[in-house]
């Protein structure tokens, strides 16, 4: 993950048959009456189609197939919704211009919440899915908050919305389908076709005028490349020199990679000064400016098994997908190019000597606070927690935790999960309780030294 440095909006109402919804709601009387069979009984009017939209934000969200003409900035969603025993349904839809949203073939009536961006459908509650179409527009946004008109897209960790309509919460995966037209003349897009059980964030593209470099196929048989941009051939050779390694050592350690066959570095025009990637498996970005730094392919390559092959439970739980990868990857480098490694803990270090320790680490709530706004989402949860699982690793051998990591992946795989669950499956696979530990590392207002717990 990359670390950065009001038009009102209206009810948007359509008009449809709810027939088999309102039915309940009309009634004429049965038997007799002082009127006279023949009376007219006097029937309520049935209340507005949009009264039927109604709030549902928990209602699954199971499949999205997705296409974009990436040109005329439109789009088309066909969602699926799970049985709920509850009616109505809830979609953050940002900024978008919904052109059409109808199911069955049918227009489907819902509400625009301005405050929230949020739009709630008129759903019945069902026994089985439901599937609900959508046409739309969408801007380009700078800022990193959503499609950029550079080509690339970024909607960790909740402008999803931006782009198509969705559920940002992390704990949610689906599978996702995706589908681009209106790629520029000269340029080629880079897009995962299918993800599955994937996090909203996960998806997204990069277009521009790429050449790939194949670094080889990992003993799973995994195909391992860099997409780099024109001049960019040294530092793509530079940084990924021993990526395939890497993730042939994450295979054989954490377990099978959920993504797909091939994967790899895509360079991205973020910008000067922005540094790091993101982790759109199974073709992460990392910054152009960052393209030449081993540690930046090798952590975005990690989130393959935490991030995304793990989703977090809460947005508390970012340090089980930031901190955990931070580890990996230097970790990793251990492995397959010690002195990359070496200096990969030596940068850690720096860097952790620079975190404020009143910085978060790891709130004990559960979507109680704004990622970005109440600053959780700082270099504190990457730093602190790489070097408490290291803590962990000098108590037990680091081949002890990455029994812990592995068995950990293989019981959460394709699921959300907690921090609290990760220091439990350490304290089974290993025999150490890593409690203590866990609060020098992860909930100190100081920032510990690296040889704390050990």
């Amino acid at each position: 993950m990359v670390r950065h440095s009001r038009k009102v909006k209206t009810f948007q109402l359509t008009r449809t048959s709810f027939a088999s919804i309102l039915a309940p709601l009309f009634f004429a009387a049965c038997g007799g009456s002082s009127s006279g069979p023949d009376t007219p009984v006097a029937t309520p009017a049935p209340p507005p189609p949009q009264a039927f939209a109604t709030a549902n934000a928990a209602r699954d969200i199971t499949d999205i197939q997705l296409a974009f003409d990436v040109t005329a900035l439109s789009g088309t969603a066909t969602i699926s919704f799970a049985a709920s025993n509850l009616p109505g349904a809830t979609l953050e839809v940002g900024d978008l211009t919904l052109d059409r949203v109808q199911s069955g073939g049918v227009a489907l009536a819902y509400l625009f919440d301005a405050a929230t961006k949020t739009i709630n459908l008129a759903l019945p509650a069902s026994d089985r899915t439901i599937a609900v179409e959508f046409a739309f527009r969408y801007k380009t946004h700078t800022g990193f908050q959503g499609a950029s008109a550079e080509g690339y897209t970024f909607l960790w960790p909740y402008y999803c919305g931006n782009l198509f309509p969705c559920h940002s919460q992390p704990r949610d995966g689906t599978t996702i389908s995706l589908n681009l037209t209106g790629i520029p003349a000269g340029k080629t897009a880079l897009y995962s076709p299918t993800l599955t059980e994937a996090p909203a964030y996960q998806l997204g593209w990069a277009i521009d005028n790429y050449t790939e470099l194949r670094l080889g196929a990992t003993t799973a048989g995994t195909e391992v490349s860099v997409w780099h941009r024109p001049n960019e051939l040294a530092a793509a050779e530079a940084g990924t020199q021993n990526l395939r390694a890497v993730f042939d050592w994450y295979e054989k350690t954490l377990g099978p990679y959920r993504f797909g066959n091939k994967v790899g570095t895509v360079s991205v025009n973020w910008g000067a000064g922005v540094n790091g990637g993101i982790e759109h498996h199974p073709r992460w970005h990392v910054a152009s400016s960052s393209l030449a730094s081993q540690e930046a392919s090798a952590h975005e390559a990690a989130h393959g098994w935490f991030g995304n092959g793990v989703r977090i439970a809460c947005w508390e739980d970012f340090l089980l997908s930031e901190g955990t990868t931070s580890y990996l990857a230097a970790r990793a480098l251990d492995v397959v190019a010690p002195a990359v490694g070496a200096q990969t803990w030596t940068n850690y270090a720096n860097a952790l000597a620079q975190i404020p320790g009143n910085h978060p680490v790891w709130p004990r709530t559960c979507n109680a606070v704004d990622i970005l706004k109440d600053n959780l989402f700082t270099n504190a949860p990457y730093m602190r927690g790489a070097f408490f699982y290291r803590a962990v690793a000098g108590k037990v051998g680091a081949d002890k935790v990455d029994q812990a990591l592995a068995a950990f992946y293989r019981d959460y795989a394709g699921k959300s999960a907690r921090m609290s669950d990760m220091l439990a499956t350490i304290k089974t696979v290993t025999g150490f309780d890593p409690t203590a530990c866990a609060q020098i590392w992860l909930e100190g207002t100081t920032t510990p030294v690296p040889a704390a717990c050990l």
